[in-house]
């Protein structure tokens, strides 16, 4: 924790192309306070607030079928690959060329 403070007072103000950052840490709500209440709902969500069960495990079932898709992926990959072209067969015999299309 000691860490992460020392990280948000150092970078916190400093110049990022010409305009200055803001760090929080994400166990503040100072994101409450700001005015932008959709954004601030948003946010909320986004951190991990406090969730509903179901949506919590809708997350995991989520993360679960793309973690299978990514499997399967891998394992059927290798077999549906097209066979990268060289260089030497995208050359022209020389009979093509001469034709006018």
């Amino acid at each position: 924790m000691q860490e992460a403070q020392l990280a948000k007072e150092k970078m916190n103000g400093k110049l990022v192309c010409g305009r200055p950052v803001v760090v929080h840490l994400a166990s503040e709500k100072c994101f409450l306070d700001s005015g932008n209440s959709q954004r601030a709902l948003k946010d909320k969500k986004l951190a991990g607030g406090s969730g509903s069960k179901s949506a919590q495990t809708d997350r995991a079932a989520k993360i679960s079928a793309i973690k299978n898709k990514l499997k399967s992926l891998e394992n059927d990959g290798c077999s549906t690959k097209r066979p990268r072209l060289n260089p030497d067969d995208l050359k022209s015999t020389g009979e093509q060329s001469d034709k006018k299309l």
